[in-house]
């Protein structure tokens, strides 16, 4: 291959960037995704074994009801393929900041594991040592290591979930009713530090036997924290195990193998012991019911003594009514005779009494107003003289009044002539001000016509000089006798003709001297009107100045004049308003005074009426004093006597109060005594008929909690990389395929100029190879690092926010690599190769003309008149394309119908995983309770706790809750599968109705004795059916077994719902109901449960609460990771349909340049044009989406049976909007692909697209 091909290779690169970017670009995402999404599962499985094997986590893991003996441990040491068996302890407990129980994200109380750490080989690890008898290394990721017995270390996902749990707080460990079981020797612990365990490596941490039975959360203390040196459990490690995949089939079998071996060994080893110990328990069993007799004995003797305190008041408390009903009515005879005399007085007195009143009230009325008429009759008179003297003043303001407004008015009539003066003399001075503007605009213009007139003259009398002198020079040639004849003829023909010039320029000269004159006399006349003008204007402007001082000294004395008359009429009507008042006054005063007389009369006669009820009032009073008296001895006898009675009866009934709380105070405690004491024995009893089936619990790795949903979710993953992947590569290689065939079409000429200069086929075929291989490098290189090292990373993170596994680094799976970069190479050399044979097969004349394009293929439309004929010429023009390019156009509807697929199946898994926790716990979803509460202790109906919650306003009901975790199992011939489970038990079956909302998918809701009713989710995965028979393994290993009956919908956890009574026939004991759980009032808002969650905090008794709202964010967060995945491979999609549509379209532009040419030239807009060009985009685009709909439909169920989870049932339908979103997005991206097009469509030049190559 010559330097020019190679040349023309490179011109060809940078003359269309963009495909050839564009291919680098759809060859990366391709390998991208292929390699990363299908390197994730491998990456994060090798890493997880990694971590396992670097902190030496155990095989193994043996507990034990009984302490370990050396012996024990020695023979698990015999073992065969056991290497090492380290000693541990550990304690389960209530975790505690304050008096606070920390509550879990299911709203229970949060369970912790309190496990022993040698911490010397701890730290020696954190430095680097490696001692192989330290199992299960902690990594320190915060703080530091316990260095006393009230230090410890707390897990790190509890730290990011719980913000309580922080560094320098302290924790107190609980066991709620029985704290005396706690071997340890303080139950407070100080957190130093932050730390993951590889034992615990998702947020499932196994079971426990306090509360629900599921452990959320571990801590490690030193040694020396535990009260005693007993081990209760031991790590084992199995030889070879660090060279066994964790999750392989190898693996399990070996551990199981020696999970059996141990348990063998615990039958030896346990079976020696239980003489022992059932003896021991039989002598407990004995010394507690003593203990229960002789107490049963005091306990009555102490009821019998307080009974008897208790019957002495009875009595006289039973009969308190009838003794005060006695005694007040034999008091209400007297009193009701001296009432009714005191009452009868009393109203003779009350009516005198009134009419007494009223005549003193009149007396002393009309004596007021007789004696008051001398006073009157004074202030009538000088009220009379004042009123004349105002008469004789308000004559002389009127008069002075009249006179003020005459004279304004004539210096009114003044001041407006001044104005009309002033106005006249204004607009004068205005019109001569104009005139004389006029006047000096005309005197400037006849200045420079004088100006130019004199230059003038002076340069026509110059002309005449100069003539006169060239005639004198004529002449003296003529008269000078050297001169020639011919001179002498020549100078006379001269001088003729000055003379005749000179002539004209004097009569020039006399026209332009008396056009001067005249502008001279018409300047002079003009200076003379403007000297009169301005004289006459100054006289005016004279004139106009005193007319203005006048004016304003009028104005002066108006303002005064207006200033007295204003004084004088407000005088006046002042003193007119005062005159009229004193005339109404002195008219009241005359009446009053005739008034006066009238009434002397019989002021005399009521003067005598009112002295003789005086003397009448003053007996009545006598009387009536006397009555009250009576009256007053009569009550207060009756009341001291009541008052007494009552009194008595108050002291006797505290008394008897008191004594009866102490009776019952007494019997309370003697009965819940009896309970406690009965519950011992009953525990005991149970021990002794369990002791028989004590044995070792030995569970293998791949057995302990969080390793089977790790190892599912690997799966999952796995799974997913089966169906993204592929898709995305196989549309991304079909796009490559197309743009490789389209650039060697497009180049068809450049291949005959080869072929005609002697080049070989194989160095033509070469050069497009070199164009390709590039593209293809560049796209292989970015794309392996995307998928070696960002998108394994990415995905590990996402599933890192549940599992405490450490992140991927770098992963290079030459399987995945060489496959997606064989398949690729084979791609693009492929579709290279064959276009540029399928050209190199014409002679070079045919290659260097345009390519023939056949018109003449009919289409299906063509074949149905009535359609076609009435469709327009652009469509007719595109169905012929369409048509012609079925090719091009079925390529595009495949990347589109792809993308279209993978972007709906994306929104959809993003719908199914986002409908979980509104459909769990939402108003209409499966939990219909608002708050769940958790209890320090079991509660009853009656208690008090249930009441305060059922009486507050804000709660429409409240009930008791039993929540009890196991694991599910089939019936014995089904048993391989199991599930974790929580057994729910309410008092009856209405109260599930209302709290739950049971929807049954099979049988029906049969809550007899021994049903259950199981949720849907588990039946499936265990295989159970109605009528089948549930295995409820609990984690003393003890096994129960119920009867299905019916089978519910639910979507988080597997749960078993069953009456009290069924609770009882199955577990043989009543149900614990530690929570208690609320359904608010319809009305309540969200943020009123909340502080209804928290009001009731503050009692004692509970210790967390949880409200509908958070236990689904704990959902939502759990399933986070999926939408983050699904985003990215959203994104992704987005960006492959961007470049396929740009492709297809780039494609039939290069086509179809000369047809464009000739419909511009036609005179079609650039609008119409573009339009013509992408209708066969559009149409691939529709046909695209409509089949990448239905085929993301079937996808997106594919993919929701590929991310299931064993305790999440997601939703399998896709919300409307995602179709819409899709559609948008696929419309969105074509829009946005057409922007180059029309780019390139603008810049097609007509002239230069048409010209003829022949």
């Amino acid at each position: 291959m010559t330097k020019t091909l190679i040349k023309d290779t490179l011109r060809s690169i940078a003359a269309n960037k963009l495909r050839f970017i564009s291919v680098a670009i759809i060859v990366a995402l391709g390998i991208s995704f292929y390699v990363g999404i299908n390197s994730a599962s491998p990456a994060m499985k090798y890493e997880a074994n990694e971590y396992f094997n670097r902190n030496n986590l155990m095989d193994v893991c043996v507990t034990s009801p009984i302490p370990f003996t050396d012996d024990d441990i020695e023979k698990i040491e015999k073992i065969k393929n056991v290497t090492q068996v380290v000693r541990s302890q550990y304690v389960d407990g209530y975790a505690e900041l304050g008096r606070d129980t920390i509550v879990n994200r299911n709203g229970t109380e949060l369970i912790c594991r309190i496990s022993s750490l040698d911490v010397e080989k701890a730290k020696a690890f954190l430095d680097g040592e490696k001692d192989p008898t330290y199992l299960n290394r902690l990594d320190l990721k915060e703080g530091r290591l316990p260095e006393k017995a009230g230090e410890c270390v707390v897990d790190e996902k509890s730290a990011e979930f719980y913000d309580d749990i922080e560094i320098g707080k302290t924790m107190n460990i609980s066991r709620g009713e029985s704290d005396s079981e706690i071997s340890l020797k303080t139950t407070k612990f100080v957190i130093v530090g932050i730390v993951t365990s590889p034992r615990y490596i998702s947020l499932d941490r196994g079971q426990t036997k306090l509360g629900t039975g599921k452990l959320d959360s571990y801590i490690y203390v030193m040694p020396s924290a535990f009260s005693s040196d007993d081990v209760n459990e031991l790590l084992v490690k199995m030889r070879y195990s660090d060279a066994i995949d964790s999750f392989s089939d190898e693996y399990s079998e070996r551990s199981n193998k020696i999970a059996e071996e141990i348990k063998k060994t615990s039958e030896e080893a346990i079976g020696s012991k239980l003489v022992e110990l059932k003896k021991e328990y039989t002598q407990k069993i004995d010394d507690k019911k003593s203990e229960i007799s002789e107490y049963n004995k005091s306990s009555a003797e102490e009821l019998k003594e307080k009974e008897a305190s208790i019957k002495e008041f009875k009595e006289y408390v039973d009969n308190e009514d009838s003794i005060l009903k006695d005694l007040k009515k034999s008091n209400e005879s007297s009193i009701n005779s001296a009432s009714a005399t005191l009452k009868s007085l009393e109203k003779q007195l009350d009516t005198l009494t009134a009419s007494y009143n009223a005549d003193v009230k009149s007396r002393d009325s009309q004596s007021s107003e007789i004696k008051g008429y001398s006073e009157l009759k004074k202030l009538y008179d000088d009220l009379e003289k004042k009123h004349n003297s105002a008469e004789t003043e308000l004559n002389t303001l009127e008069g002075t009044y009249q006179q003020k407004k005459t004279e304004l008015s004539a210096k009114n009539k003044e001041i407006s002539g001044h104005e009309s003066r002033i106005s006249d003399y204004e607009t004068r001075i205005s019109t001569l001000t104009s005139d004389i503007a006029e006047l000096d605009s005309k005197i400037k213009r006849l200045e420079r016509e004088q100006s130019s007139q004199s230059e003038k003259v002076t340069a026509q009398n110059s002309v005449v000089s100069y003539i006169k002198t060239e005639i004198k020079k004529q002449q003296d040639i003529i008269d000078d006798s050297n001169s020639t004849n011919s001179e002498r003829l020549e100078a006379m023909r001269e001088r003729t003709r000055l003379n005749n010039s000179l002539s004209t320029a004097q009569n020039e000269l006399n026209s332009r001297n008396n056009e001067l004159n005249d502008i001279k006399s018409e300047l002079s006349a003009a200076r003379a009107e403007k000297t009169k003008k301005e004289n006459e204007k100054n006289q005016l402007s004279s004139s106009l100045s005193s007319e203005r001082t006048a004016l304003s000294a009028a104005k002066s004395q108006k303002d005064v004049l207006q200033t007295e008359y204003n004084n004088a009429e407000a005088n006046y009507n002042s003193a007119k308003k005062a005159y009229d008042a004193d005339s109404a006054t002195l008219s009241k005063y005359m009446t009053s005074m005739n008034e006066l007389t009238r009434g002397q009369t019989s002021l005399t006669q009521l003067i005598e009426k009112v002295e003789r009820e005086e003397q009448e009032i003053a007996g009545l009073n006598i009387s009536v004093t006397q009555a009250q008296i009576r009256y007053t001895l009569a009550s207060r006898n009756s009341s001291i006597k009541v008052e007494k009675a009552e009194y008595d009866l108050k002291v006797a009934k505290s008394r008897y109060n008191v004594v009866d709380g102490e009776y019952t105070e007494l019997k309370n405690d003697i009965d819940s005594k009896k309970e406690t004491l009965n519950s011992e024995l009953k525990s005991l009893q149970t021990t002794l008929k369990n002791i028989s089936d004590l044995r070792w619990t030995a569970t293998p790795r791949n057995e302990l909690a969080g390793f089977d949903s790790f190892g599912v979710s690997l799966e999952n993953i796995k799974s997913m990389s089966t169906v993204f992947p592929i898709v995305f590569f196989l549309t991304a290689m079909i796009a490559c395929f197309v743009i490789m065939v389209k650039n060697v079409e497009e180049e068809r000429k450049e291949i005959g100029v080869f072929k005609s200069f002697g080049y070989s086929d194989i160095s033509i075929i070469f050069k497009f190879m070199i164009y390709a291989v590039l593209a293809w490098a560049i796209g292989v290189f970015v794309g392996t690092v995307m998928g070696t090292c960002v998108l394994p990373f990415v995905i590990c993170s996402i599933y890192n926010m549940t599992y405490s596994v450490p992140n991927v680094g770098t992963v290079f799976l030459a399987n995945y690599v060489f496959f997606g970069i064989g398949l690729s190479f084979a791609m693009i050399i492929v579709a290279t190769f064959f276009a540029v044979m399928r050209e190199l097969k014409y002679d070079p004349a045919t290659l260097m003309r345009p390519k023939n394009i056949t018109y003449n293929r009919r289409n299906l439309l063509e074949k149905i008149p009535a359609l076609w004929n009435k469709m327009s010429y652009g469509m007719v023009v595109v169905a012929r394309t369409v048509s012609r390019s079925r090719g091009r156009v079925m390529i595009g509807t495949v990347g589109i119908a792809c993308c279209t697929a993978l972007i709906l199946s994306s929104l959809g898994l993003i719908n199914s995983t986002a409908a979980v926790s509104g459909a769990q716990y939402a108003d209409d979803g499966i939990f219909k309770y608002d708050i769940m509460y958790v209890m320090r202790t079991p509660q009853q109906q009656d208690a008090s706790i249930l009441k305060k919650i059922r009486n507050d306003q804000r709660t429409e009901n409240a009930t008791l809750y039993s929540n009890r975790n196991a694991i599910a199992t089939a019936d014995k011939d089904r048993a391989d599968k199991k599930r974790p489970v929580n057994v729910i038990a309410m008092e009856n079956s209405d109260e599930f109705s209302q709290y739950i909302n049971l929807r049954t998918t099979h049988g029906n809701l049969d809550f007899g004795k021994g049903n259950a009713v199981i949720t849907d989710k588990m039946a499936k995965d265990l295989g159970i059916g109605v009528g089948d028979n549930i295995r409820l393994t609990l984690p003393d290993g003890d096994t129960r077994t119920a009867k299905v009956s019916g089978i519910v919908k639910n979507y988080t956890n597997h749960y078993v719902y069953m009456t009290s009574e069924t609770y009882k026939a199955v577990f043989g004991e009543e149900p614990q109901y530690r929570y208690i759980i609320v359904d608010a009032k319809s009305y309540v808002e969200d943020k009123d449960i909340r502080n209804l969650a928290s009001d009731f905090l503050k009692e004692d008794i509970v210790t967390g609460a949880s409200t509908a709202s958070e236990m689904a964010s704990s959902v939502d967060v759990s399933i986070d990771r999926i939408f983050a995945v699904v985003m990215l491979f959203v994104l992704s999609a987005c960006l492959l349909a961007l470049i396929v549509m740009y492709t297809n379209s780039n494609v039939n532009l290069s086509e179809r340049t000369r047809e464009i040419a000739n419909i511009k030239v036609i005179g079609l807009s650039d609008h119409e044009v573009l339009i013509y060009v992408i209708r066969e985009n559009i149409i691939s685009t529709i046909y695209g989406a409509l089949i990448g709909l239905v085929a993301g439909i079937f996808l997106h169920k594919v993919l929701i049976g590929f991310i299931s989870v064993d305790n999440i049932v997601y939703g399998s339908s896709i919300a409307w909007w995602s179709y819409l979103v899709t559609l948008i997005v696929i419309t969105l991206i074509s829009a946005i692909s057409a922007l180059p097009i029309k780019i390139k469509v603008d810049r097609i030049n007509m002239a230069e697209t048409l010209k003829e190559i022949e």
